[in-house]
């Protein structure tokens, strides 16, 4: 009875802790990704060069939310978006405070690329991070902290970045 009563206990923390996500569109981007529900406070600035950038970071339980999403003002081949997208995600390390990463898996479908990655921080915090262009767009999701959330959380809130037509 007493395992019983630990097991009901457990998954009502594991339920109520549980992060709900709501789509949302990003400006006039026309992509769209999942933001934690109560909190959809994108915040957008233009670059000297003219692109915008969307940037939004939540922490909830412990662990952090966020993205980075360019729409770029030209659009470039498959190849240079390739490379565009290595560049940010490794430019975006430093600010993260990222101490190691494991290796960037590369995956092409048509003209999207996605990279994947695990980082590490100077203070000891595991983040899972997904980058994605498609020549005109580059969006680079991060999640802050995996170990306290669960697989389907952050791969959820992480492949949860799509294009659309216009973008």
């Amino acid at each position: 009875m007493e395992n019983l009563f630990l097991l009901l206990a457990t998954s009502l923390v594991f339920r109520i802790s549980k992060p709900k996500f709501k789509r949302f569109l990003l400006g006039a981007t026309g992509c769209s990704t999942y933001l934690v529900s109560g909190n959809n406070t994108v915040h957008f600035k233009h670059t000297k060069d003219g692109d915008r950038v969307y940037f939004y970071d939540q922490a909830l339980n412990s662990v952090t939310f966020g993205f980075i999403c360019v729409q770029m003002k030209e659009v470039f081949t498959v190849r240079q978006a390739e490379n565009i997208l290595v560049q940010y995600i490794n430019r975006v390390r430093k600010p993260f405070q990222i101490t190691v990463n494991i290796a960037m898996e590369i995956e092409k479908k048509g003209n999207i690329i996605t990279i994947s990655d695990y980082w590490q921080d100077e203070n000891g915090f595991d983040w899972k991070v997904k980058g994605y262009t498609n020549g005109k767009t580059v969006a680079v999701l991060y999640v802050k902290n995996i170990s306290n959330s669960m697989v389907e959380e952050h791969d959820r809130f992480l492949n949860g970045f799509k294009f659309s037509n216009i973008s």
